[in-house]
C-alpha cells in the first residue's frame, strides 16, 4: 500500500485512557489517518491488516489520553502583568501564535479564545491551524459589551438588543466559533466586576441571536446578580462564576444563585488560575493586584467548592493572557479544581469531554475514539491517580502530528 500522509501514524499505547471515565487501562493500538483516529484496536498485538509502511510511535507503558482543552484564554494578551498595549495586528498575531505554541507544549491541544481584537484573533486562528506545533484555536473575537463596559477596547460595544443582534450576525458571517458577552464588569477601569453589564432582556437577545446562528454563547459573570440575570435569560455557559461585591472582601457567595446554576444545568468555567498566578509573583511586581487577589483568591477557592457541592457543572479554563496567567497553566488549574472539591477524574473530564461538549465539539475532540481528531498526550503515570503527571508529558500530538 502507498505510504501515508504526514499525519498518518500508528501508535502503540501501553495504557489507553480513551476518556476520563475509562476504568481499565489496557494496551491498545491507534491507527491515525489524515489527522483523525481511524481505528482503535485493544491488545498488545498490532492488527495484521494495518498498513506496514506507516510511521510508528511506540509509547511503551505510557498512559495515552485525549489532548486537553483550555476553555478560556486570550491569545493576543501577554500574561505578564503589563497594561494593555496598542500593538499592531501583526504584533498581536505573532504574540498569539507564540502563546498557542506554549499551550500545545503543555498538552493543551485546543484553546477557546474568549476575547481579542477581531482581525488579529481570526488571523491567529488561521495561522495556528496550519502550524502543527500550536494549539488549535476556537475564537469569539471581540466580546459583546455595553458602551464603556468591560473590554470595550476590543471593539464589541453595543447600545441595545438591536445592536447586539446585528453584531452577532456580523460575527457569524466572519466565521467565529462561539460568541462571548459581558453580563458584568471586570478589570476594565470604570467597569468594576460587581457592576451589571446587560439586563436580562439584552442577555435573552444574546441567547436567541447566538442560537439562531448555531453558535455557543459564553457569558462573563463576576457577580451573583450577573449570574442570576444570565441564567434567567437562558445562558448555559458562564465564564468565571465569581461573587464579587463592592466591599471587595470576597464574601459575596449566594447559595440561591448556586442552586439556580445547578437546577438550570449551566456550566461554569471558574478560571482559578488568575488569582493563583497573581499571588505567585513577588508583591513588588503584582502591586495593588496582589493585595486585591490576596483577599479574593481564598474565597474564590471556597466558592468553587460550594458550587461543586451544590451540583454545578464545571469545565476548565485558565484566562491565560490575563494578568499574570501563562499559557501552560491548565495542569495547575486542574490541580486547583481537584484540591477545591472535584475528584481528579472530574477535573480531567472538565478539560476533555465536558469542555468539548460545552463548546459544541463533543463529537470531534475530547476523547480518543474513531472519527475524532487525533489529539493526544502521553504521561508516565495516570492523571486520575496523580494530576501532576500532566506536568511530565512524554508525548503531545495535535491532528496526528507528534510534537514530542
Amino acid at each position: 500500500m502507498a505510504a501515508g500522509t504526514v499525519n498518518d501514524l500508528v501508535v502503540y499505547a501501553g495504557r489507553l485512557r480513551a476518556d476520563a471515565w475509562s476504568r481499565d487501562l489496557r494496551p491498545a493500538w491507534l491507527l491515525i489517518r489524515d489527522g483523525r483516529f481511524a481505528e482503535i484496536a485493544p491488545g498488545a498485538d498490532r492488527p495484521g491488516d494495518w498498513p506496514a509502511d506507516l510511521p510508528h510511535l511506540d509509547l511503551g507503558r505510557a498512559v495515552v489520553l485525549p489532548g486537553l482543552l483550555d476553555s478560556h484564554v486570550h491569545l493576543t494578551e501577554p500574561g505578564d502583568g503589563t497594561e494593555p498595549a496598542d500593538r499592531s495586528v501583526a504584533e498581536n498575531v505573532e504574540l498569539g501564535v507564540a502563546n498557542a505554541r506554549t499551550a500545545l507544549r503543555a498538552g493543551v491541544t485546543t484553546v477557546a479564545d474568549c476575547g481579542g481584537p477581531p482581525e488579529a484573533v481570526l488571523a491567529v486562528r488561521a495561522r495556528t491551524a496550519a502550524l502543527p506545533d500550536c494549539a488549535r484555536a476556537l475564537v469569539a473575537t471581540a466580546p459583546i459589551t455595553k458602551v464603556g463596559g468591560h473590554s470595550w477596547r476590543y471593539g464589541g460595544e453595543v447600545r441595545d438588543a438591536a445592536d447586539l443582534r446585528a453584531l452577532v450576525g456580523r460575527y457569524a458571517a466572519s466565521g467565529v466559533d462561539f460568541v462571548k458577552a459581558m453580563a458584568s464588569g471586570g478589570g476594565t477601569p470604570g467597569a468594576p466586576p460587581w457592576e451589571p453589564g446587560f439586563d436580562e432582556d439584552v442577555l435573552h437577545a444574546a441567547v436567541e441571536a447566538a442560537a439562531s446562528h448555531g453558535l455557543p454563547l459564553k457569558v462573563h459573570c463576576l457577580s451573583a446578580g450577573s449570574m442570576r440575570a444570565a441564567v434567567t435569560a437562558g445562558v448555559v455557559l458562564v465564564e468565571h462564576g465569581k461573587f464579587r461585591n463592592a466591599a471587595e472582601d470576597g464574601r459575596g457567595f449566594d447559595p440561591a444563585v448556586a442552586d439556580l446554576l445547578a437546577r438550570s444545568g449551566a456550566v461554569v468555567c471558574p478560571t482559578l488560575s488568575v488569582g493563583h498566578h497573581v499571588l505567585s509573583v513577588p508583591s513588588g511586581v503584582s502591586g495593588e493586584a496582589g493585595a486585591l487577589w490576596g483577599r479574593r483568591h481564598p474565597h474564590d477557592l471556597d466558592d468553587f467548592r460550594r458550587l461543586v457541592e451544590s451540583g454545578v457543572s464545571m469545565v476548565s479554563g485558565t484566562d491565560a493572557g490575563w494578568r499574570f496567567t501563562p499559557f501552560d497553566a491548565l495542569p495547575g488549574e486542574l490541580r486547583m479544581m481537584a484540591g477545591a472539591g472535584m475528584t481528579n477524574r472530574q477535573a480531567l473530564a472538565a478539560a476533555t469531554t465536558d469542555a468539548a461538549t460545552a463548546l459544541g465539539k463533543g463529537d470531534l475532540i475530547g476523547r480518543i475514539a474513531p472519527g475524532y481528531l487525533a489529539d493526544f498526550v502521553a504521561s508516565g503515570a495516570d492523571p486520575v491517580d496523580d494530576l501532576s503527571a500532566l506536568d511530565r508529558l512524554v508525548a503531545v500530538a495535535r491532528d496526528g502530528h507528534v510534537l514530542r
